[in-house]
């Protein structure tokens, strides 16, 4: 992923986040982190810090690839929707790791959304081990989510990749 000076970033390994100050190489960059200090770190470790505006604007192509509608299975008053998030087939068209993040999360909430029209009281979302990106992101999409609280999923069952969200 090309950065440039200026972008807003966020740090995979670490829930804090800065502005790119100065480009070092093709694989390091400054970064300006939250607390006033430059680091150098690799772009290897950080991800565009997306604002609402970046998230519309790729939403909305992702959404021209992706015309399906989100609707959830029957279920018990008691049982929880499992949603996965993996990545299949039909991402192919997806090029940048961004892109497939945008996707998922573009996923997230249609799934969150039809889930509250659905009057559904729990969701485990399945986003997966990885570096934990989609995770971070998923926390932080739900903080407008006034109604919904999340914590992990059982470990026995979901080992580290997967989130409960309930909805009161």
């Amino acid at each position: 992923m090309k950065f440039n000076i200026g972008d807003k970033v966020s740090f995979l390994n670490d829930k804090s986040s800065g502005i790119i100050t100065n480009i070092l190489s093709n694989f390091r960059v400054l970064v300006t982190n939250e607390d006033g200090f430059e680091v150098s770190v690799s772009i290897d470790e950080i991800v565009p810090l997306a604002d609402e505006s970046i998230y519309k604007i790729d939403e909305r192509k992702i959404d021209e690839k992706e015309e399906k509608k989100v609707s959830p299975p029957k279920l018990l008053s008691n049982e929880a929707w499992e949603v996965d998030l993996h990545l299949r087939n039909e991402t192919e068209n997806l090029k940048t790791d961004y892109e497939k993040l945008l996707y998922q999360l573009n996923y997230f909430r249609k799934c969150m959304d039809a889930a509250i029209a659905h009057r559904i009281k729990k969701i485990i979302f399945i986003h997966g081990v990885g570096k934990g990106t989609l995770k971070q992101e998923i926390i932080r999409t739900l903080k407008k989510y006034e109604r919904a609280k999340q914590y992990d999923a059982p470990y026995k069952k979901y080992g580290a990749g997967a989130i409960v969200v309930e909805i009161s």
